[in-house]
Protein backbone atom coordinates (compact mmCIF):
# COMPACT_ATOMS: atom_id res chain seq x y z
CA UNK A 1 0.00 0.00 0.00
CA UNK A 2 1.63 3.61 -1.03
CA UNK A 3 1.92 5.65 2.33
CA UNK A 4 1.66 8.74 -0.27
CA UNK A 5 -0.15 11.68 0.73
CA UNK A 6 -3.63 11.97 -0.89
CA UNK A 7 -3.06 14.42 -3.94
CA UNK A 8 -4.31 17.97 -4.05
CA UNK A 9 -7.09 19.34 -6.11
CA UNK A 10 -8.37 22.20 -7.77
CA UNK A 11 -9.64 24.49 -5.35
CA UNK A 12 -7.98 23.75 -2.52
CA UNK A 13 -5.05 25.95 -0.91
CA UNK A 14 -1.98 25.59 -2.32
CA UNK A 15 0.37 23.72 0.39
CA UNK A 16 3.44 25.75 0.94
CA UNK A 17 6.46 24.60 0.67
CA UNK A 18 10.85 25.86 1.07
CA UNK A 19 13.34 24.91 -1.49
CA UNK A 20 16.18 26.82 -2.24
CA UNK A 21 16.61 28.31 -5.17
CA UNK A 22 19.53 27.87 -7.63
CA UNK A 23 20.90 31.36 -7.13
CA UNK A 24 21.41 30.53 -3.08
CA UNK A 25 18.14 32.40 -1.92
CA UNK A 26 14.95 30.33 -0.09
CA UNK A 27 12.21 29.99 -2.54
CA UNK A 28 8.11 29.80 -0.48
CA UNK A 29 5.52 29.69 -2.56
CA UNK A 30 3.62 31.97 0.12
CA UNK A 31 6.17 34.84 -0.56
CA UNK A 32 3.98 34.76 -3.80
CA UNK A 33 1.18 35.39 -2.48
CA UNK A 34 -0.69 37.99 -4.19
CA UNK A 35 0.75 36.64 -7.70
CA UNK A 36 -0.73 34.29 -9.92
CA UNK A 37 1.82 32.11 -9.84
CA UNK A 38 2.63 28.61 -12.36
CA UNK A 39 4.45 25.52 -10.90
CA UNK A 40 6.68 23.74 -13.88
CA UNK A 41 7.41 20.22 -12.52
CA UNK A 42 10.36 18.54 -14.46
CA UNK A 43 13.69 16.83 -14.32
CA UNK A 44 16.71 16.58 -16.04
CA UNK A 45 16.06 12.95 -16.85
CA UNK A 46 12.80 13.74 -18.13
CA UNK A 47 12.50 14.85 -22.06
CA UNK A 48 10.61 18.24 -20.66
CA UNK A 49 13.90 19.43 -19.89
CA UNK A 50 13.42 20.70 -23.35
CA UNK A 51 10.46 23.13 -22.91
CA UNK A 52 12.51 25.54 -20.31
CA UNK A 53 13.33 27.67 -23.30
CA UNK A 54 9.82 27.85 -24.32
CA UNK A 55 8.61 28.32 -20.94
CA UNK A 56 11.10 31.32 -20.80
CA UNK A 57 9.69 32.80 -23.80
CA UNK A 58 5.93 32.21 -22.14
CA UNK A 59 6.83 34.33 -19.10
CA UNK A 60 8.38 37.12 -21.20
CA UNK A 61 5.47 37.77 -22.57
CA UNK A 62 3.22 37.24 -19.76
CA UNK A 63 5.17 38.74 -16.55
CA UNK A 64 4.03 42.37 -16.75
CA UNK A 65 0.53 40.80 -15.84
CA UNK A 66 1.17 39.79 -12.15
CA UNK A 67 2.43 36.32 -13.07
CA UNK A 68 5.37 34.34 -11.55
CA UNK A 69 6.51 30.86 -13.21
CA UNK A 70 8.34 28.66 -10.36
CA UNK A 71 10.36 25.77 -12.37
CA UNK A 72 11.37 23.06 -9.84
CA UNK A 73 13.22 19.80 -10.91
CA UNK A 74 12.92 16.66 -9.25
CA UNK A 75 16.84 15.58 -9.12
CA UNK A 76 17.73 13.96 -6.32
CA UNK A 77 20.86 12.00 -8.21
CA UNK A 78 21.90 14.51 -10.23
CA UNK A 79 21.13 18.04 -9.07
CA UNK A 80 24.02 19.41 -11.02
CA UNK A 81 22.97 18.06 -14.66
CA UNK A 82 19.45 20.02 -14.24
CA UNK A 83 21.35 23.14 -12.70
CA UNK A 84 23.31 22.68 -16.39
CA UNK A 85 20.04 22.54 -18.29
CA UNK A 86 19.20 25.59 -16.72
CA UNK A 87 21.80 27.65 -17.04
CA UNK A 88 22.11 26.74 -20.96
CA UNK A 89 18.30 27.82 -21.34
CA UNK A 90 19.17 31.19 -19.19
CA UNK A 91 15.49 31.63 -17.86
CA UNK A 92 14.60 35.07 -16.18
CA UNK A 93 11.91 33.01 -13.91
CA UNK A 94 12.84 31.08 -10.12
CA UNK A 95 14.10 27.77 -10.00
CA UNK A 96 15.27 25.56 -7.52
CA UNK A 97 15.61 21.61 -7.59
CA UNK A 98 13.55 19.60 -4.97
CA UNK A 99 16.48 16.44 -3.42
CA UNK A 100 14.63 15.88 -0.32
CA UNK A 101 11.56 18.66 0.08
CA UNK A 102 9.27 15.91 -1.65
CA UNK A 103 6.70 18.35 -3.90
CA UNK A 104 5.88 14.90 -5.10
CA UNK A 105 4.50 13.68 -2.25
CA UNK A 106 3.22 17.02 -0.94
CA UNK A 107 1.05 17.25 -4.06
CA UNK A 108 0.59 13.90 -4.73
CA UNK A 109 1.73 13.74 -8.42
CA UNK A 110 3.89 10.34 -9.46
CA UNK A 111 4.22 11.91 -13.45
CA UNK A 112 6.62 14.60 -15.15
CA UNK A 113 6.17 17.23 -16.64
CA UNK A 114 3.30 18.13 -14.59
CA UNK A 115 1.85 21.82 -13.86
CA UNK A 116 -0.03 23.33 -11.00
CA UNK A 117 -1.83 26.94 -11.09
CA UNK A 118 -2.42 29.04 -7.92
CA UNK A 119 -4.70 32.07 -7.96
CA UNK A 120 -3.47 35.40 -6.57
CA UNK A 121 -5.52 34.19 -2.67
CA UNK A 122 -3.09 30.70 -3.08
CA UNK A 123 -6.05 28.82 -4.58
CA UNK A 124 -5.15 25.99 -6.96
CA UNK A 125 -6.92 26.46 -10.14
CA UNK A 126 -5.36 24.19 -12.53
CA UNK A 127 -3.28 21.13 -12.54
CA UNK A 128 -2.46 18.96 -15.11
CA UNK A 129 -0.21 15.59 -14.19
CA UNK A 130 2.29 14.73 -16.60
CA UNK A 131 2.02 15.79 -20.58
CA UNK A 132 1.98 19.71 -19.14
CA UNK A 133 4.08 20.82 -22.00
CA UNK A 134 3.61 24.74 -23.00
CA UNK A 135 4.74 24.27 -26.76
CA UNK A 136 1.61 22.34 -26.90
CA UNK A 137 -1.43 24.56 -28.45
CA UNK A 138 -4.05 23.50 -26.04
CA UNK A 139 -1.74 23.97 -22.66
CA UNK A 140 -1.00 27.32 -24.35
CA UNK A 141 -4.80 28.42 -24.91
CA UNK A 142 -5.46 27.43 -20.89
CA UNK A 143 -2.85 29.30 -19.91
CA UNK A 144 -3.09 32.23 -21.09
CA UNK A 145 -7.47 31.77 -20.66
CA UNK A 146 -6.37 31.56 -16.75
CA UNK A 147 -3.94 34.23 -17.09
CA UNK A 148 -6.77 36.51 -18.88
CA UNK A 149 -8.92 36.44 -15.92
CA UNK A 150 -10.48 39.13 -14.04
CA UNK A 151 -8.80 39.41 -10.35
CA UNK A 152 -10.47 38.75 -7.58
CA UNK A 153 -12.51 41.55 -6.28
CA UNK A 154 -11.05 41.04 -2.62
CA UNK A 155 -7.97 41.53 -2.09
CA UNK A 156 -6.07 38.93 -0.46
CA UNK A 157 -5.84 38.43 3.07
CA UNK A 158 -2.43 37.32 3.68
CA UNK A 159 0.20 38.97 6.39
CA UNK A 160 3.35 36.96 5.70
CA UNK A 161 5.53 35.41 8.68
CA UNK A 162 8.86 37.06 9.03
CA UNK A 163 11.71 35.00 7.68
CA UNK A 164 13.99 33.48 10.33
CA UNK A 165 17.31 32.59 8.89
CA UNK A 166 17.65 28.76 8.14
CA UNK A 167 20.08 28.25 11.33
CA UNK A 168 17.67 29.91 13.88
CA UNK A 169 14.93 27.86 11.80
CA UNK A 170 16.58 24.26 12.62
CA UNK A 171 17.10 25.72 16.28
CA UNK A 172 13.58 26.40 17.13
CA UNK A 173 11.99 22.96 15.08
CA UNK A 174 14.96 21.01 17.36
CA UNK A 175 13.79 22.51 20.33
CA UNK A 176 10.13 21.21 19.45
CA UNK A 177 10.68 17.62 18.25
CA UNK A 178 12.81 17.40 21.86
CA UNK A 179 9.96 18.79 23.47
CA UNK A 180 7.32 16.20 22.52
CA UNK A 181 7.74 12.62 21.45
CA UNK A 182 4.69 13.08 18.93
CA UNK A 183 5.12 15.32 15.38
CA UNK A 184 6.44 13.13 12.84
CA UNK A 185 5.81 16.25 10.27
CA UNK A 186 8.32 18.43 12.42
CA UNK A 187 10.92 16.15 12.59
CA UNK A 188 10.59 15.08 8.83
CA UNK A 189 11.14 18.88 8.49
CA UNK A 190 13.72 19.71 10.43
CA UNK A 191 15.67 16.37 8.45
CA UNK A 192 14.73 18.70 5.51
CA UNK A 193 16.53 21.68 6.80
CA UNK A 194 19.30 19.43 8.04
CA UNK A 195 19.96 18.49 4.42
CA UNK A 196 19.63 22.03 3.35
CA UNK A 197 22.11 23.11 5.68
CA UNK A 198 24.88 20.47 4.96
CA UNK A 199 24.32 18.58 7.68
CA UNK A 200 24.19 15.12 6.37
CA UNK A 201 24.68 13.19 9.42
CA UNK A 202 22.08 15.00 11.43
CA UNK A 203 19.84 15.12 8.74
CA UNK A 204 19.98 11.23 8.93
CA UNK A 205 19.24 10.66 12.39
CA UNK A 206 16.13 12.52 11.80
CA UNK A 207 14.84 10.24 8.89
CA UNK A 208 15.81 7.59 10.91
CA UNK A 209 13.76 8.83 13.84
CA UNK A 210 10.75 8.93 11.91
CA UNK A 211 10.93 5.68 10.02
CA UNK A 212 11.23 4.32 13.48
CA UNK A 213 7.34 5.01 13.93
CA UNK A 214 6.56 5.18 10.28
CA UNK A 215 8.41 2.96 8.02
CA UNK A 216 6.00 3.39 4.77
CA UNK A 217 6.99 6.88 4.54
CA UNK A 218 7.67 7.06 1.07
CA UNK A 219 9.03 10.59 1.14
CA UNK A 220 11.29 9.72 4.60
CA UNK A 221 12.80 6.87 2.76
CA UNK A 222 13.33 8.34 -0.38
CA UNK A 223 15.22 11.26 1.42
CA UNK A 224 16.99 8.88 3.70
CA UNK A 225 18.46 7.74 0.16
CA UNK A 226 19.30 10.98 -0.80
CA UNK A 227 21.50 11.65 2.21
CA UNK A 228 23.49 8.40 1.79
CA UNK A 229 23.94 9.44 -1.78
CA UNK A 230 25.64 12.47 -0.76
CA UNK A 231 27.33 10.44 1.53
CA UNK A 232 28.58 8.29 -1.69
CA UNK A 233 27.17 5.14 -0.44
CA UNK A 234 25.12 4.21 -3.78
CA UNK A 235 23.94 0.67 -2.45
CA UNK A 236 22.27 1.93 0.48
CA UNK A 237 20.57 5.12 -1.28
CA UNK A 238 19.15 2.29 -3.99
CA UNK A 239 17.95 -0.04 -0.98
CA UNK A 240 15.70 3.25 0.23
CA UNK A 241 14.51 4.22 -3.06
CA UNK A 242 13.60 0.65 -3.88
CA UNK A 243 11.48 0.22 -0.43
CA UNK A 244 9.84 3.89 -1.80
CA UNK A 245 9.10 1.84 -4.91
CA UNK A 246 7.66 -1.07 -3.52
CA UNK A 247 5.02 1.12 -1.34
CA UNK A 248 4.53 3.58 -4.22
CA UNK A 249 4.75 1.28 -7.96
CA UNK A 250 3.25 3.94 -9.64
CA UNK A 251 5.76 6.50 -8.91
CA UNK A 252 7.82 7.44 -12.39
CA UNK A 253 9.25 9.84 -10.39
CA UNK A 254 10.87 7.29 -7.91
CA UNK A 255 11.29 4.45 -10.83
CA UNK A 256 13.19 6.88 -13.15
CA UNK A 257 15.50 8.44 -10.61
CA UNK A 258 16.35 4.69 -9.81
CA UNK A 259 16.74 3.96 -13.16
CA UNK A 260 19.04 7.33 -14.10
CA UNK A 261 21.16 6.56 -10.82
CA UNK A 262 22.39 2.68 -12.44
CA UNK A 263 22.28 3.94 -16.18
CA UNK A 264 22.85 6.79 -16.55
CA UNK A 265 24.41 6.63 -20.00
CA UNK A 266 20.38 5.83 -20.68
CA UNK A 267 19.64 9.60 -19.98
CA UNK A 268 22.50 11.57 -20.63
CA UNK A 269 23.27 12.96 -22.92
CA UNK A 270 20.57 11.50 -24.51
CA UNK A 271 17.47 9.76 -23.45
CA UNK A 272 16.80 6.59 -24.86
CA UNK A 273 13.29 5.41 -24.42
CA UNK A 274 13.60 2.26 -26.33
CA UNK A 275 15.51 1.32 -23.24
CA UNK A 276 12.99 2.98 -21.03
CA UNK A 277 10.28 0.46 -22.87
CA UNK A 278 12.38 -2.33 -22.47
CA UNK A 279 13.76 -2.16 -18.75
CA UNK A 280 10.10 -1.44 -17.80
CA UNK A 281 9.19 -5.18 -19.21
CA UNK A 282 11.79 -6.53 -17.35
CA UNK A 283 10.82 -5.19 -14.72
CA UNK A 284 7.10 -6.23 -14.75
CA UNK A 285 8.22 -9.63 -16.02
CA UNK A 286 10.14 -9.85 -12.99
CA UNK A 287 7.37 -8.66 -10.44
CA UNK A 288 5.24 -11.53 -12.27
CA UNK A 289 8.11 -14.49 -11.22
CA UNK A 290 8.19 -13.08 -7.53
CA UNK A 291 3.97 -13.34 -7.62
CA UNK A 292 3.86 -16.63 -8.58
CA UNK A 293 7.04 -18.13 -6.69
CA UNK A 294 5.22 -16.62 -3.31
CA UNK A 295 2.05 -18.35 -4.64
CA UNK A 296 3.82 -21.58 -4.64
CA UNK A 297 5.26 -21.46 -1.11
CA UNK A 298 1.70 -21.12 -0.16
Amino acid sequence: MSSQKSPVKIGDPAPDFRLQSLDGTPLCLSDYRGKRVLLFLWASWCGCREQLVAWQSFYARHRETGFELIGVAMDAAYPDKARSYVESAKPAFANAIDSVEGLWDLLGFDLLPSGFYVDENGIIRYLKIGGFDIRDNTTMRIMQDLLAEKWSKKAPKFIPKPKLPLKRTITQLAAQVKSTSRGSEKRLRLADLLFESGQFRKAAREYDTVLLSQPNRCKALFARGVVSLRNGDTATTLEYWRKALVLNPNSWIIRKQIWALTHPGQFYPSINYEWQQEQMRREEWEVVVQQKAKAQKR
